[in-house]
Order: structure tokens, then C-alpha cells, then sequence
């Protein structure tokens, strides 16, 4: 054997293989077999038993990236997921297949959803904005062309259709058995706005888009999100609550399979999300389960249930059928499409369930002979896996299979659908998770600045015994931006710039870039550009990019003494940039830490984040404390972005600080506050004797760490103990919202706080970039953000 021919997956297998048989001598034809066999499963993912399945995940990774998906729970991707996610598809083909003796109408529209649902999550990852309803509307858009009507006439200004699938033949037929799905995609195509929840398209109880819903626990992890995203999809074209409802249930009990429960367990679940019906649901659940072993309902059975034709009666009676024929595929799907009802709803729904039970393996393989597109269906089902799982593929390839251009603008949803990037390798953040440390900071700093000079007294004579715990009124907006935020928007615009100039360069050092961002902000502070540009005045005339064309930003919130110090002495060049190694100033003041924020996208290793926010802090503070507390800063915050708990990175960053000289007040700092957080919440008096007044850097990220760590997440509970202290409270207030919405993400921030938050549209926009920047696919945008 040839060993040097052998791919990654075929030589973890034979070293597992190897390494059971510890002892034995080497029995080359066995392994020959081995590969053999591996070899078919690979190329016939249908042949492929969940076991295997879940054995080439463990000879993967050890810790691969958690996707934000349903083939991922809080442990880590399930192993058997993309194996259960097959037999679905394929079990839902072949028992339509089955009913029909066809490929189906449900069986094509479920494939274009699906492959909408891939672009969607495409997108997203790219920019976070992925819309799933949309997507899947063009999906069936094009499914709509499959059935005969011309490209023209599917409502939609891209001039042909894209992607692979549209170009498969075996999905054109102009044959429906039920024309409800066919005709609203008509009307929507003639400018009907397309169906929701809220406002129906028709009055339709049809079953035919209930299989739909299964798609929606590939999406998310998160019940809810699964429950309403199968009625969503279902009610782009059925607008009567047993069209679409029946899909949010099969999508829960999908998203319970694919975790590897029971068929009841997922059953029940599902059943539990939809109350009127629970009475129908639960009856065919009984039955199903008191069915004599070896039985299966005959027609009679079925018709004594309801008329099958709506979608809650299809769903009732493949819930009953699979489950009183829960080992046998075959006998389930004929039984399941032998009624007087909507037979291939049927048949094809207790396929799914089936399928995504067992997997693919107990589909009979003369049927799967038969079904015309098994090849067709493996092929997007291994891509959906690969979409959804942890490794998704980046390719240029992957981009015109699979094209985010078409999309269609679906009916308001009253859930946001719109997922985070993940499983992303140079950037293991969320869009959510980023935007809530920017906005954090700025509302920290809001929260804090007017008690920044006070004492504690003083702020109680003047707010009240619990201190302050909402912005002080002072104009509109209340809640104005600090010096410290103006700074960090300023670092971020500078980080994305250079990220453009490593990507068309290869410069990797992003503090010129910064430096220059610096200046830009100086001439916010009301000197001229000439005065504020130092070097760079040769060759920007005047001060580039659109961050600095806010006005709102020319404002001076008082800045630190050090920090107008230094950059107006880089504008007059009587200092170069500061670094480490020749320090601007001996300041360890606390105006550095906020800044270094942006870092924490520069890279997906923790050591460089931490460089890259050390040296940030450094071209203008030099001291250890004020260099090495801003590295921390940053170090955390990717922590917290790439899902860590803040326990967790806290830990780790302490592990990093230790190699470097002067790193003992950080660490002392730090750990104290790590010990103060396990007593719970102290006065402010005794934070004040243990952690400082937030003068220094050091001082600033230990009470910050401090409120975040006690409040899991709450930004009612950690901001007023950043704030409610004698000292600067700007800045601790900053450090402490920057981390606590690196933890729970923008979306968990009440919005009686970025509602009154000074210019919280450009900050989003700002963050927004910056996440398509270090996204996959950053746009080309040279007259934004302009090569320094």
C-alpha cells in the first residue's frame, strides 16, 4: 500500500485503526479493506452508517470551531448531525417518490429553499446581515422556473438564474399535484408582497410547504429561532395557521433529531411550541406509540383521524406512522402515503422524521436506486453540512455555486433571523458580539463621565443612596460620547485601514495606520489639518475617509493632557511615533486602554492581539502599566469574541502578561479584582482601598473586570458598580460595557441606553465595517477608508 497516496481523513484512519490494534502485526489486506469501504462511503454518502459519520469527526480537529447552527449544541458540533441532515433529505425525497412515483413538487421547492438557506448563512457569514426568509424566497423563485414559467416572469431583476442547482434537469418538470405553493409565488412575482405569519398571502391549509420547516434546524441552535423560522418559511405561501404552523412544529422536532433524542422526546417537544393543536398532535402521538409492534395503520386507521389534506392533519398522520413503524422505512411510507388525504405530504414528512432518525442507512436501497436524484440530493446535502458545521468553504468555487447576489426582499418577521459570523478563521467573533464591546464602551463612558471628577459622597448627595444608574439629562442626546470612545472610533477606522493595506500590501504593522487615524482625530479637536498632520500632510492635503466628515465629532470632551501632548508634538515633529521600545511618555494614565479595543480583530492568535494593543497604547503612553494593561484589554476582548467566558479569558490573559518586564502592578491589579468578584459585590469604598481610583490604566481595566465579572452579562447590573466610586469613572465604565457586550452581544444591551447614545448610528456603522473587513469577502471600498 502506497501510503504517500492516502489523504488527511484516510491516514487518522489508519493510525486509529493502528493504535486499537496495539501489539497485532500489521494486516495490510485488512487495512486495504478498511480504506475500501471508507472510500465507498465517502463517494456514496448514502451507504454511510451515523456511526461512521460521527468517526470522521473525532479523527478531525480535536477542538474545532462551535458553529451558531443546529449542527452544533453548547458542547461542540454533534458528530452525527450531517448524517442525520442526509437521511432527512433523502427520506423525505424517496417517500414522496414513494407516494407519487415521481420526484415531487415538495421534494424540488425543499431543495432551492435549501439551497437559499445555504446563501443566506453565506452572507451572513460574510457580512452578517444574511437574511434566511429572503434567500429562501429566491430559492423557490427559481424552483418556480424548474416548473415551466419563464425566468422573466419570476419576479426578479437578475437576468438569468444562477448557481448549480437551477441547472439541474432532473428538477424541471412542469408537473403539481397541488398548486397552492406554485400559485402564490405567482402573485408575489406579480408584486403581491410575499406571505408572513402576521399577513398571510392566501387562506391556504395545504400541506405541501410543511416539509419546509425541517430546513429551519439547520439554521440555529436556538429552539425559538427554529420554531419561528418553519412557520416563516411555511407562510411565504400558506397563509391559514394549519398551512404554516404544522412546519414550526416539525422544525423543533427536527432540531431535537438531529441532537440524537428519541423520536417521541423530539415529537413532544415539537408538539409543545403549538398549543391549539397540542389535543390533534398528541392524540397521533398515542396512537402511534400504542400500536401494536409489527402494525402499521392501514387506510381506514388513517382516514378515521381527519381529512388528511391540511397540513395539521399530514403532519398527525406521519407522526403516527413513524411512530408505529419507527424500524421499518419502507413499511412507514407506504402506509403514510395509503389514505384518502394528501398522501406525498405525508409520506414525505414521516420520510424526514425517519430519515433524520436513523439516517440515511435505513432508507432500503432499492429505493434509493430508484429515486432518479439521490446523487443530486448528497451532493447539497454534504454542502449544507459543511455550510452549517464548523469548516465552511471559503473558496472563490464556493461563491459561484452558491452566489449571494439574487436575493428577495420577504415579508417583515417578528424575529430578527440574522446570525453572526462563525467558524470564521481570521475572525472567530461574532458581528453582534464586536458591535457590543464598540457600543459598550461608548455607553460606559456616557454613563460614567459626569461623575468622573466626584467622590462617592458626592454622587450620592446628588443621585441618590444607590448612585447613579441611568445617564445624568444634559441636552439631547443624554448620553454624550467621551474622549476615550471619540479615540477608540478613531483606532478602529485606523485598524481597518491598515487590514486593507496588509490585504493589498502585506504591511503588517497597523500602528502607522493608526498614528495617522490619530491625527485625524487631533484636527477634530479644532486645529487645522496643516497643525494636526504632522508627516503625513505630504500626502493627504486634507484629512481623508468619511469618519472625520462627522461633524458631531468635532468636539472636545476633555481628552488627557498625555494624550494631546503627544500627538500635537508628532504633529509639530519634534517626537516620532511611539513604541515600546522608545516610549512618547512615561504616562500610565488611563486614557491608553479604551483604544486598543479594535486589536482584538487584527488576528486570530491572542499573543499578536495583545502586541498589536500594547503597541496601540504605546504611541502615545509609554509607561508598562498603561502598554501592558491596554494589551489586556484587547487580549480579552478577542477572548470574549471567539465565545470564551470571561472567567476563562481571564485566566489566560494573566498567562500572557507574565513573560513581559513590568507586567507585576497589571497582574496585581487583576488579581485582586478576580478576588473581590468571588466575594461578590463590595461597597464602593472598600473597591476604592482594593483596586484604586481608575487613574492609571491599571486601576481602570481592574474595576472595569471587576463590575463585568459580577453581573454574568447584565449591563443594568455591571455599569452602575463602574460608575458609583470615587475617581474616574469614565474610563472604568468604559472597560467595563466594552467586556460585558463582548459577552452578551449588542442585542442584550437595553435600548434605554443606545437609544439616547450620541452618534450610536456611526458607531454601528463603524463596527458594522469593521466586521466586513475581517470578514471573508471585504468589499472594496477605497473611497471610505482610503490606503494611508
Amino acid at each position: 500500500m502506497d501510503e504517500s497516496r492516502l489523504d488527511d481523513s484516510e491516514r487518522a484512519l489508519l493510525a486509529a485503526w493502528r493504535a486499537a490494534r496495539a501489539g497485532e502485526r500489521h494486516r495490510d489486506p485488512v487495512e486495504q479493506r478498511l480504506l475500501e469501504t471508507w472510500r465507498q462511503w465517502r463517494e456514496r454518502p448514502a451507504t454511510r452508517p451515523l456511526w461512521a459519520t460521527a468517526l470522521q469527526h473525532r479523527l478531525g480537529d480535536e477542538s474545532p470551531p462551535v458553529p451558531a447552527t443546529g449542527l452544533a449544541d453548547r458542547d461542540g458540533p454533534l458528530p452525527e448531525a450531517p448524517g442525520r441532515v442526509l437521511g432527512m433529505l433523502l427520506g423525505g425525497a424517496v417517500g414522496e417518490f414513494v407516494a407519487l412515483g415521481e420526484v415531487g413538487h415538495r421534494t424540488g421547492a425543499l431543495l432551492f429553499a435549501l439551497e437559499g438557506l445555504i446563501r443566506a448563512h453565506t452572507q451572513a457569514r460574510a457580512s452578517g446581515d444574511g437574511e434566511p426568509l429572503g434567500f429562501a424566497l429566491s430559492g423557490l423563485r427559481r424552483w418556480m422556473h424548474t416548473r415551466g414559467v419563464p425566468w422573466q416572469d419570476c419576479g426578479t431583476d437578475i437576468a438569468h438564474p444562477n448557481g448549480w442547482l437551477v441547472r439541474e434537469r432532473l428538477l424541471h418538470s412542469p408537473r403539481t399535484d397541488e398548486p397552492t405553493m406554485l400559485t402564490a409565488l405567482a402573485r408575489v412575482a406579480a408584486g403581491h408582497a410575499p406571505g408572513s405569519r402576521k399577513h398571510p398571502i392566501n387562506s391556504s391549509d395545504s400541506a405541501t410547504a410543511v416539509p419546509l420547516g425541517a430546513l429551519a434546524a439547520l439554521w440555529s441552535g436556538d429552539p425559538g429561532t427554529v420554531f419561528a423560522l418553519g412557520g416563516d418559511l411555511a407562510a411565504l405561501t400558506h397563509g391559514h395557521v394549519k398551512g404554516h404552523s404544522p412546519a414550526s412544529v416539525l422544525a423543533t422536532a427536527m432540531l431535537w433529531l438531529l441532537r440524537g433524542n428519541s423520536l417521541e422526546t423530539s415529537l413532544r417537544q415539537g408538539i409543545s411550541g403549538w398549543q391549539s393543536a397540542r389535543t390533534t398532535l398528541s392524540h397521533a402521538l398515542r396512537l402511534g406509540l400504542v400500536s401494536p409492534a409489527g402494525s402499521h395503520p392501514g387506510p381506514a386507521n388513517l382516514d378515521a383521524m381527519q381529512s388528511g389534506r391540511s397540513g395539521l392533519a399530514a403532519l398527525a398522520i406521519a407522526m403516527r406512522v413513524a411512530l408505529a413503524c419507527e424500524d421499518d422505512f419502507a413499511a412507514a411510507v407506504r402506509s403514510a402515503s395509503d389514505h384518502s388525504g394528501d398522501t406525498a405530504s405525508s409520506a414525505m414528512l414521516c420520510g424526514q422524521l425517519l430519515g433524520a432518525l436513523h439516517g440515511p442507512t435505513a432508507i432500503p436501497a432499492e429505493l434509493l436506486d430508484e429515486l432518479p436524484i439521490t446523487a443530486l440530493v448528497e451532493r447539497i446535502a454534504g454542502d449544507a453540512a459543511a455550510e452549517f458545521g464548523p469548516y465552511p468553504d471559503e473558496s472563490d468555487g464556493w461563491e459561484l455555486r452558491y452566489p449571494t447576489t439574487d436575493t428577495a426582499e420577504p415579508a417583515p418577521s417578528t424575529t430578527d433571523y440574522r446570525t453572526g459570523l462563525t467558524a470564521v478563521p481570521r475572525l472567530a467573533a461574532s458581528r453582534d458580539r464586536f458591535l457590543g464591546a464598540v457600543l459598550g464602551c461608548a455607553v460606559g463612558e456616557a454613563l460614567g463621565i459626569p461623575v468622573a471628577a466626584d467622590s462617592w459622597d458626592e454622587i450620592r448627595s446628588r443621585h441618590g443612596a444607590e448612585g447613579l444608574t441611568g445617564y445624568v439629562p444634559a441636552g439631547h442626546p443624554s448620553g454624550r460620547l467621551g474622549s476615550d470612545t471619540q479615540l477608540l472610533l478613531f483606532s478602529l477606522e485606523g485598524t481597518i485601514r491598515a487590514n486593507i493595506s496588509r490585504r493589498t500590501t502585506g504591511t503588517a504593522d497597523p500602528t502607522r495606520h493608526i498614528q495617522h487615524a490619530y491625527q485625524r482625530w487631533l484636527h477634530t479637536q479644532h486645529l487645522s489639518w496643516p497643525r494636526a498632520a504632522g508627516e503625513f500632510l505630504r500626502g493627504t492635503p486634507e484629512p481623508d475617509g468619511w469618519l472625520v466628515q462627522q461633524r458631531a465629532l468635532f468636539q472636545t470632551r476633555n481628552p488627557g493632557r498625555t494624550m494631546m501632548r503627544t500627538l500635537i508634538a508628532f504633529a509639530k515633529g519634534q517626537q516620532p511615533m511611539g513604541t515600546p521600545e522608545q516610549p512618547a511618555s512615561d504616562s500610565p494614565g488611563s486614557s491608553a486602554i479604551m483604544r486598543a479595543v479594535p486589536a482584538a480583530l487584527w488576528s486570530s492568535d491572542p499573543a499578536e492581539v495583545f502586541d498589536v494593543g500594547m503597541r496601540t497604547a504605546a504611541l502615545t503612553h509609554g509607561h508598562p502599566t498603561a502598554r501592558l494593561s491596554a494589551g489586556a484589554l484587547a487580549f480579552l476582548v478577542s477572548r470574549l469574541l471567539a465565545g470564551e467566558s470571561l472567567a476563562a479569558a481571564v485566566d489566560d490573559v494573566l498567562g500572557q502578561l507574565a513573560p513581559h518586564s513590568g507586567h507585576d502592578e497589571v497582574t496585581r491589579r487583576i488579581g485582586t479584582a478576580v478576588r473581590l468578584a468571588r466575594e461578590g459585590r463590595v461597597p464602593p469604598e472598600d473597591l476604592e482601598r482594593s483596586l484604586g481610583t481608575g487613574s492609571t490604566a491599571a486601576e481602570s481595566l481592574a474595576i472595569g473586570l471587576y463590575a463585568a465579572m459580577i453581573s454574568d452579562g447584565d449591563f443594568d447590573a455591571a455599569l452602575p458598580v463602574a460608575v458609583n466610586h470615587s475617581g474616574n469613572s469614565a474610563t472604568t465604565g468604559a472597560v467595563c460595557g466594552s467586556l460585558v457586550g463582548a459577552v452578551a452581544g449588542a442585542r442584550r444591551i437595553p435600548e434605554r441606553w443606545t437609544a439616547e447614545l450620541e452618534l450610536h448610528e456611526v458607531i454601528e456603522r463603524l463596527a458594522h465595517d469593521a466586521v466586513l473587513e475581517f470578514g471573508p469577502r471585504p468589499p472594496a471600498w477605497a473611497d471610505r477608508y482610503p490606503p494611508t
